[in-house]
C-alpha cells in the first residue's frame, strides 16, 4: 500500500467493524491486542451504530496468546460477551496477530454454536485492504453462514408478510466508513424504492438482524458502488437472485427517474403508480429548487470545483452539480481507488486516484485555482490555504454532526442545492473581504 500520510480509511479490521456495529442486533466480538479496538473507538467515536465502537468487546490479548495462539482466550471473551451484552448474533472477527499466528475464529465459533450460542466467525484482518474490503469480506462471511440464520425462522416465502406480494429488494455499496451520509442515504433510496412498489431490506436501519435472515428472499439484489458487485455476485450464486449495478446512487430528480424506470422495467412493477410518484417528486424539485434560481445566478453561477472522495460519491455528488449548477469540476479525486484501477474521467477535467493526504493537497494546489472544495474534514487546511470553501461530502466528517442528512435522491438534491449556495455565498464574502483588506494595505 505504501506510505499513506493522514490516511482517510482504516484498516479492514475496521471496515468489518462500522460494518457490523451498523446492524441492529449483532455484536462484533475483536480478538486483537487493545490497540486495534481502541483506533477504531477513536476513528469512528462519533459515527456508531446500534453497537458504539467504544462499548465493542475485545478479548484484549497480550505477548502470551500471540505467541501461543489466542484461542483459549477467544473461547472465554465469546462466553462472557453473551452475558452481558444482548444480540440476535455474535460476529468474531480477528485482527493481523491473529491471523499470522493462526487463530481458528471458525473453530471457535462452530465450538460456541455447538453450545448453543448464536456466534459465527469472520477470517478478516487489517492486512486484507482498507475499510471497503472489510465491509465486502464480512457480508460475504454472512453470507456464508446464513444456512446457520435459517434454522430460527420459517421457510421463505417470496411474498415477505402474510398478503404482501411486493418484490423484496437488497441494498449494497453504501456503507459505514465508505459513505458519511449512508444512513439518510438509504433512508432515501428506502423511501423512493417502496413508494413505487418495492419492499427493501435496508441492514444498517431497524429490523438490521432480520434483514440478514431475508436476504436470500430478494428479488434482486441493488448495487450502488464497486465495493457491492461481490457481495450481490455471491448471493446470485447461492440463491439465484440477480443483480443490477449503477455506478452511484440517483441523486436529483432526473436520476430519481431513470432509477425508478429501470426497476420498475426490471420487475414489472405498477408503471402507472410509479409514475405518479415521480410526478410528485418533480413538482417538490421545481418548488424547492428552482426557487432558488436567482441565488444561483447571483451568487453560484460559473463556479470551479475540486471533488474528493470514494468514486461512488464523486460521481453522484460532482455529477449533480454539473447538471444542476453548471460547475465545472476541475480536479476530481478518487481515495478508493489504487493506480492499477480504471480512474472514471467524466468530468473533463484532471482525474487522479490516491487516498494519500500529502498527495491530496499537492493535487488540490495545483489542480488550477478551485473557488469551492468539496471533499473530507482532512482536506481543511489545503482549502484554508487556497482560500477555498470546503463542503464536507466524504469520509472522515469531523466538522458537523450528520443525524438522517442525505446526498441522495430528491431530499439529497435539496439539501445539497442549498449547500452549495451557502458555499458559494460564502466564498464570495472572503474573495470580498480579501479584496477590501488589499486596498486597505495600499490606502
Amino acid at each position: 500500500m505504501g506510505n499513506i500520510r493522514n490516511p482517510r480509511a482504516g484498516c479492514a479490521l475496521h471496515g468489518a467493524l462500522a460494518t457490523l456495529e451498523a446492524i441492529e442486533g449483532v455484536v462484533p466480538i475483536v480478538q486483537a491486542n487493545a490497540g486495534c479496538a481502541m483506533q477504531h473507538a477513536l476513528a469512528y467515536r462519533d459515527r456508531g451504530g446500534y453497537i458504539t465502537a467504544q462499548t465493542v468487546p475485545s478479548a484484549n490479548i497480550t505477548d502470551k496468546q500471540v505467541i501461543f495462539g489466542g484461542g483459549s482466550r477467544l473461547r472465554e471473551q465469546i462466553k462472557n460477551t453473551v452475558k452481558v451484552m444482548d444480540g440476535h448474533l455474535y460476529v468474531a472477527v480477528g485482527s493481523c496477530e491473529c491471523a499470522m499466528v493462526g487463530d481458528d475464529l471458525a473453530g471457535m465459533a462452530r465450538e460456541a454454536a455447538e453450545q448453543g450460542l448464536r456466534v459465527i466467525g469472520s477470517d478478516i484482518a487489517g492486512f486484507h485492504g482498507d475499510i471497503h474490503r472489510g465491509y465486502e469480506r464480512v457480508f460475504l462471511d454472512l453470507i456464508d453462514a446464513l444456512p446457520e440464520l435459517e434454522t430460527e425462522r420459517a421457510p421463505r416465502e417470496k411474498g415477505g408478510e402474510k398478503g404482501d406480494e411486493r418484490p423484496l429488494v437488497n441494498l449494497f455499496g453504501l456503507f459505514p466508513g465508505g459513505d458519511p451520509y449512508y444512513k439518510g442515504d438509504l433512508e432515501e433510496l428506502r423511501r423512493i424504492l417502496e413508494a413505487i412498489g418495492l419492499r427493501v431490506n435496508n441492514f444498517f436501519g431497524p429490523g438490521g438482524h432480520a434483514a440478514l435472515r431475508t436476504l436470500p428472499d430478494a428479488s434482486l439484489n441493488l448495487v450502488f458502488s464497486r465495493w457491492g458487485e461481490t457481495i450481490a455476485a455471491r448471493l446470485e450464486e447461492k440463491y439465484g437472485a440477480p443483480q443490477l449495478i449503477f455506478d452511484a446512487a440517483p441523486l436529483g430528480i432526473e436520476e430519481v427517474s431513470l432509477f425508478a424506470q429501470a426497476l420498475v422495467e426490471r420487475l414489472d412493477l405498477d408503471a402507472a403508480g410509479a409514475e405518479r410518484f415521480l410526478e410528485r417528486e418533480k413538482a417538490l424539485a421545481e418548488y424547492f429548487l428552482l426557487g432558488a434560481a436567482n441565488r444561483y445566478f447571483d451568487e453560484g453561477a460559473g463556479k470551479r470545483a475540486a471533488i474528493v472522495g470514494d468514486a461512488e460519491t464523486v460521481l453522484r455528488i460532482g455529477g449533480f452539480l454539473s447538471r444542476f449548477a453548471a460547475v465545472d469540476i476541475r480536479t476530481a479525486i478518487y481515495t478508493d481507488r489504487g493506480e492499477e484501477d480504471e480512474i472514471p474521467a467524466d468530468f473533463g477535467g484532471a482525474a487522479h486516484a490516491t487516498s494519500d493526504s500529502g498527495e491530496i493537497a499537492d493535487l488540490l494546489r495545483d489542480g488550477g485555482g478551485a473557488d469551492l472544495i468539496f471533499a473530507s474534514s482532512l482536506e481543511t487546511e489545503i482549502a484554508q490555504e487556497l482560500g477555498a470553501p470546503l463542503l464536507t461530502i466524504s469520509h472522515p466528517v469531523h466538522d458537523r454532526m450528520i443525524g438522517d442528512r442525505t446526498y441522495a435522491g430528491l431530499r439529497g438534491a435539496v439539501a445539497l442545492g442549498a449547500d452549495y449556495l451557502t458555499l458559494a455565498r460564502q466564498g464570495r464574502r472572503a474573495a470580498t473581504e480579501k479584496l477590501a483588506r488589499k486596498l486597505a494595505a495600499v490606502g
